[in-house]
């Protein structure tokens, strides 16, 4: 066969290569979850933060394995009506509750341990170490809508507030006297409070009401095979150390 000839097979066997890999590549839907930094950080064309570092993480661990739709911002209940209908393949780190169990399932090990905490207004010098304590004081609680722990404290005979996703709306609630604490985790406490200059308005109350794990979810609806392999790489990803290399860099950042 004549050089010009060998060149030119060459030549479109290259051309064919990125068609037949994508070919085997497996897209993944998420959605990116509103008022929660820095586990997501809405950038305004482009999301940052924990998950979107855990996605690219995966995806690189993973060649086969894409990620799309982690600059659309959601509500919580909104990203659960897309697990429940498999129109989104996956969520990042959520707590674990029966309504995702039902909907969802868990893949790899947890992504990392998040601390409850509340806050109150400055002005106020209670002291709240427990659940128990917090119990005893019989407070109305703001919270996030849809977040996991919101059910968790109705549960415990507490009345909570969860009517707004806004960190903002639900802070100014606190300062008006709407309700005499804030529950979120602790990382995200620090974060929105610093980010929006209001440690002199808002005091994160000490101590740890409870500790537990997130992890990242699979809709029912996803085939097997791909969730299989999203819980290998998430593995690999635990063992290799990367996913406590991301958690350590964010909650650095705080």
């Amino acid at each position: 066969m004549h050089i010009p000839a060998l060149l030119l097979l060459a030549t479109a066997a290259f051309t064919a290569w990125p068609a037949f890999a994508r070919a085997g590549a497996i897209t993944l839907t998420v959605q990116a979850q509103e008022s929660l930094p820095p586990k997501w950080i809405d950038r305004g064309d482009h999301s940052e933060g924990m998950c979107p570092d855990i996605l690219h993480a995966i995806e690189k661990a993973e060649p086969r394995l894409h990620f799309t739709g982690q600059h659309e911002f959601r509500s919580l209940p909104v990203i659960e009506q897309g697990l429940a209908a498999g129109s989104v393949t996956c969520a990042c780190a959520l707590l674990d509750t029966a309504h995702r169990r039902a909907i969802a399932n868990i893949v790899g090990k947890p992504l990392y341990m998040v601390r409850h905490r509340v806050a109150a207004a400055a002005s106020d010098h209670v002291k709240v170490d427990s659940l128990d304590a917090l119990i005893k004081l019989k407070p109305l609680i703001n919270t996030s809508r849809g977040a996991g722990y919101s059910d968790q404290l109705r549960a415990l005979g507490l009345k909570v507030d969860d009517s707004s996703s806004d960190n903002m709306v639900n802070l100014k609630k606190i300062i008006a006297g709407h309700g005499r604490f804030f529950y979120m985790n602790e990382l995200s406490l620090n974060w929105i409070l610093r980010e929006t200059g209001m440690r002199d308005q808002i005091r994160i109350v000490p101590g740890v009401l409870k500790e537990e794990p997130v992890f990242f979810w699979v809709s029912k609806k996803t085939p097997p095979a791909t969730a299989q392999l999203l819980d290998q790489t998430l593995l690999k990803l635990r063992t290799n150390g990367e996913l406590n290399r991301i958690y350590e860099r964010w909650s650095a950042a705080r």
